[in-house]
């Protein structure tokens, strides 16, 4: 199987459980294997006939903009609810990195995995 990956993905969400964290976004930063066949698009050089990473991008900034939750897992939820929905992968793991909210760890991430029909 093949894999379309986005490394790095800088996103803000009004995400958390403290009360300083329900006052401004916050920068979370994702990482995203989705697994389908590329053989189609690497025949045909045609996007539409891949993953579009540019538009999973798009949807997933948009979507941790217009969030507010309290648990990463529930963001995390919908954003891999909408990859699979709308970009139809047959695997797809998302995880979610929240490095600035533990001054004692270089990071606090969560990693949720969907196999798709």
């Amino acid at each position: 199987m093949d894999l379309v990956k986005i490394q790095g993905l800088t996103v803000h969400a009004l995400i958390g459980v403290f009360d300083f964290e329900r006052h401004a976004k916050q920068r979370l930063i994702l990482d995203v294997d989705m697994h389908t066949d590329l053989s189609v698009a690497a025949a045909t050089d045609d996007v539409r006939n891949t993953i579009d990473y540019g538009k999973v991008a798009q949807r997933l900034a948009e979507l941790a903009n217009e969030s507010s939750y309290f648990l990463l897992e529930a963001l995390a939820k919908e954003m891999l609810d909408m990859i699979v929905d709308e970009f139809k992968p047959q695997k797809v793991t998302l995880t979610v990195n929240k490095p600035d909210i533990l001054k004692e760890a270089e990071n606090v991430a969560i990693s949720m995995t969907r196999e798709c029909n």
